[in-house]
This record gives structure tokens, sequence and C-alpha cells, in this order.
């Protein structure tokens, strides 16, 4: 319940909304608790003593405090819709700048279906609580204690009687609650784990038919979704023995009325207009509490979502930015590791003691085995990482007291696993700079050899790349990765493996413009081909998370014997 209620603080710009909407709620409440005494009127006043205008009168009365209500009612709900909607709207941009807030050692923590689920469904859950389940709930005490006052306010020893019958289901539907409220934790994890096999399945749908893998992929969903379904059902089958309960506990409780009452205006002890007033309360006050045995259901899984929601809201980003950090709007390009590790969880350290400097304007290659640490290295000048040991330092001022901003807007990186959006070529490569001119996109696409394949397009720069860039090739999306990266104008630009998929010829055009490039940017390179290092000044040879050797391509042909078994098994272009 603290987190749930923690989740109402998202109301506060829609306190007015929800004070009218209560008010309203209270006064539709007031008007249907005073009809039973209208009718009795009615009856004793009107029937009782043949007086048709009293009937009459007290029918128009009826009538119109039941529109009225009912509009009250209406109004109350519009008022609450929009405070629902609203506040799902803030909770979800709240928890989308948290995500988007996360460094990459959070998304190793986090399943995309997960964080989905979170965003999307239990947002929506805590939504429909506020929008039905707590107007019902409200509405259910509003009606429960007025009801309960008119039966004590006609006749005491008749009120006391069905008041011990209600107290004894509400505490036994208070028991059910607590029970329930696991079970809905347990639905959403469920729920989890079916949208990451989804996920995991659309995203990766080409490796699954590669190894003809549908069949383990259906075993792998049927599993999660049958474990979901069971659980589901047994939800379902207790939510589905409750309401006939109530409505038994219902009849019950309005026979005891009849049964006594009636007896009571036998000897004179009741009117007959107070009976039926006395039942009309007694029906008052058994269906707030059919109607919470409703709201149980939205409390017990808005609790759940809320948990799970505020869990989200409350994680601290691994990467954090000081409150005296450094903004700048350039950088000159020095880098300068000093003893620096980085380790991955409790795992050995993909990092180890390295120690360089590179000089603004420098071009660096990086080059070793798969697992050597070369990206590793580079994940930490942009700190999408947080080295375990050591120092870091751009311009000669530790890395950690510089903004994020200031990082991420100067130094720009395209990743190894190449990520286009949904979108036509020029959106994705304007997404470096959505300010820049369709002459500077063109010049960023031409140096990445982009407008080769480009201009052959039907619609050219205005050609759909499909979802995740599925309408381009490997290599074409990782031309207009670079492009983008280009287009970007950082000071420090760093390239990881991008060029993996491109022939040798277009890759060395590609390095080529790089190097050339007007923009005097801190270039680093990550390869595993000497093509795309060896015209760089200096170039690092990396083995188990340490850079074994450094110099030029000639130098280490000579002085390194991995970088010269690695020359040897490779056909180069020159670069100049």
């Amino acid at each position: 319940m603290k987190n749930l209620l923690a989740c109402f603080r998202f109301l506060k710009k829609y306190k007015v909304h929800l004070s009218i909407a209560f008010v309203l709620l209270v006064i539709s409440t007031g008007f249907n608790l005073i009809q039973p005494r209208i009718s009795q009127w009615a009856i004793d006043d009107g029937i009782g003593k043949q007086d048709i205008k009293t009937v009459i009168y007290a029918a128009i009365i009826l009538l119109s405090f039941g529109l009225v209500g009912s509009f009250l009612n209406y109004y109350s709900g519009i008022l609450l819709i929009r405070s629902a909607q609203g506040m799902g709207y803030s909770i979800r941009n709240k928890l989308f700048k948290k995500v988007s807030l996360f460094a990459f050692a959070d998304f190793d923590k986090w399943r995309t279906g997960e964080l989905m689920v979170r965003l999307n469904s239990d947002v929506s859950t805590i939504q429909q609580f506020v929008r039905m389940g707590l107007f019902m709930l409200v509405l259910a005490i509003l009606m429960l204690f007025g009801a309960m006052g008119g039966m004590f306010l006609i006749d005491v020893y008749l009120a006391t009687i069905l008041s011990g019958i209600m107290l004894v289901t509400l505490l036994f539907f208070y028991f059910v609650a607590r029970y329930l409220r696991p079970l809905f934790t347990h639905i959403r994890e469920a729920l989890d784990r079916v949208n990451n096999v989804i996920q995991e399945n659309i995203a990766g749908a080409k490796l699954v038919r590669a190894f003809s893998a549908q069949k383990t992929e259906e075993q792998k969903f049927d599993k999660q979704n049958k474990s979901y379904y069971q659980i589901r059902i047994k939800v379902g089958n207790l939510m589905s023995i409750l309401l006939p309960l109530l409505i038994t506990i219902g009849n019950f409780t309005g026979l005891i009325a009849i049964w006594v009452g009636g007896n009571m205006v036998g000897i004179e002890k009741l009117t007959l207009g107070e009976l039926v007033a006395f039942n009309n309360y007694a029906t008052m006050a058994v269906f707030p509490i059919l109607v919470l045995a409703m709201v149980l259901n939205f409390i017990s899984m808005a609790m759940a979502s809320a948990d799970r929601v505020i869990e989200l809201l409350e994680v601290k980003p691994a990467i954090k930015e000081n409150k005296n950090a450094i903004d700048l709007n350039k950088l000159n390009g020095n880098i300068e590791f000093q003893n620096v590790d980085l380790q991955y969880g409790e795992g050995e350290a993909a990092i180890q003691n390295l120690s360089f400097r590179i000089e603004a304007g420098e071009k660096i290659g990086i080059i070793g085995t798969t697992g050597a640490g070369k990206s590793s290295l580079i994940h930490l000048i942009p700190r999408f990482y947080d080295n375990t040991k050591g120092k870091i330092l751009i311009d000669n001022k530790d890395i950690k007291n510089l903004s994020l901003n200031t990082i991420r807007s100067r130094i720009n990186v395209a990743l190894q696993e190449t990520m286009l959006f949904s979108g036509t070529i020029a959106e994705n490569i304007r997404y470096g700079d959505p300010n820049a001119t369709e002459k500077e996109m063109k010049i960023a696409a031409q140096a990445a050899c982009a407008e080769e394949f480009i201009l052959k397009k039907e619609k050219q720069f205005e050609e759909n790349v499909g979802v995740r860039g599925a309408g381009l090739s490997g290599g074409q999306r990782q031309r207009v990765a670079i492009a983008r990266a280009l287009l970007a104008k950082p000071d420090i630009l760093i390239l990881d493996d991008v060029t993996s998929s491109l022939d040798v010829t277009t890759e060395a055009k590609v390095i080529k413009n790089i190097y050339k490039s007007k923009n005097k940017m801190t270039t680093i390179i990550i390869s595993q081909k000497i093509n795309a290092v060896k015209g760089a000044d200096r170039i690092f040879v990396m083995d188990k998370g340490k850079i074994i050797s450094s110099g030029q391509h000639h130098e280490l042909l000579e002085k390194c014997k991995f970088y010269s078994q690695i020359n040897k098994t490779q056909d180069t272009v020159t670069v100049s």
C-alpha cells in the first residue's frame, strides 16, 4: 500500500479535479441516502393516510434526486478519468526519463520485456485503479457508513444485528485481499517472462529461422504462457467464488431485515414505511460490500504494479553525475588513462591497469582478438561504464567531473551493434544532428561512402529503412551509422568495429575520408582487421585486457609478433 500511495504524488497537478470529483461524489451519495426516508414519508404519510398529493410530491422528489445524483456521478467520473490519464502520462514520462538515464551496466540487469511491461501494463493498472477502483472505493465507504447511519436512526436493535454480519463479512474479505496481493505480483512477473520471450523472438526472428529453431522457441513460449495462464486461472477461480458468496450474504441480510423487521411491524415497533426505508438502507449497505469485493481486485493488482513501478523509479543509475559537474561546449580531445581497471560485476577484470595518453586530433587504431577488451576500453571514454580503479582524464580533467551532457554530446560512438530506427535514411543520419542542413547531411553520407547506395534507391534519402534497418544490408546499415556519427561533428569520434561488414576497398575509402575530415577530431577506430587501423598515427595492440604493444603499422610489424601474425593472415589495402 505504501508504494501505491507513493504513486499518488503524480496526482498533485490534478488535485483541483480530484477535490471537485469527490465533493460531487459526496453530494450525489447524499441524494441517494435520503431517498429511503422520502419513500418512508410516501408510504406512512401518503399511502397510509391516503394522501395522493404526498405520494406525487414524494415521486417527483425521488425522480429529481435520482437525476441530479446521476449527473453528479457522471461529471465526477469525467474528472477522475482526466486525473487518471494525467497521472499515467506523468508516471510514464518519469519512468522513460529514468530508463533514458540508464548506463550500460543498468541495461545489463534489466530485460527489455520487463521494462516494457512496467512502462505500459503496470502504469495502466494503476491508472485503472484511480479511474474506477478509487471511485468505487470512496463511493462504497460513503454508502456503507451512510446506510449504516440510516439504519441506526430507524432502529438500533435491528441495525446492530445486521452490522455484526457485515463486520464479519468485511474481515473475511480483508484476509482474502491479503492472500490475493502476492498472486497479482506473480501475475505481473509471469507477464514479464512472456513479454521477454516475445521481445527476444521478434528481435531475433532471423536468427531463429536461420537455425530452424521455431519449435524450440514455441516450446519456450508455451512454457511461460502456460505459467501465466495457470496463475490467471487460479486467481479467476477465486474471484468467481467471491461474487456468488457476496450475493448469498446480501440475500441473507435482506431476509433477516424482512423477517425481524416484519415481526416488529406486527407488534407496532416499526411502521411499514420505516421497514421499507430500513430494508432499502440494508440493501445500500450490502451493495458497498459487493463493490468492495470488486475493488479488492483493483487494489491487489494496483498494489502489485505500484511496487514494480516504484522499484524502477528508485533505481539509482550506475553512472552518476557530480553536483558540480563542468559543462563545456567543446573539448580539445586529449585522453589519458591512468592505471585503469574495469570489472563487470564479480567476474574477471575486462581491463587491467591500462595507462596511455592520446593527444588532441590524433588518429588511434585499436586491434586485438575477440575478448581482448577493445570495446570495454572505449566504453569507458563516454562513461557508458565507470572504471573500477584508476583515473580517466579528458583535456586533463577527471571525466567524472565533466557533465554527462558534455561527454555524450562532444564524444560520439558508433557502436559495434548497428542500430537504426524506423524511418527514412535521412532521419537516421540526421539523428546525429537534427538541425543539420541537407548539404551537411549529404557530405556526411559521402564521407561514409553511403551515398553510393542511397542514390540508387527509388526514394534516395527518403527511402524507408524498415524496422531496425531491416530494409538495408549489414554494410549499408554500418555506413549510415558512420554518416550519423560524422554529422554530429564530435570532438572525439569512436568507431567500434563498424566497418566489419564492409568490403576491403569500401572500408579503405571510409577510413581515408575519416582521416581527411576537416573536423580536427580525435579519432579512435577499433577493428579486428589490419586494413582498418594501419593508417592510424598509433595503433594499440590489445590482448586479455592489456595493451601489449603500440606504435605505427611498420613499427609493429617489426617489434610485435602478434600484430605481424594478424597482418599475414589478412589481405590489406593501402590507406593514404
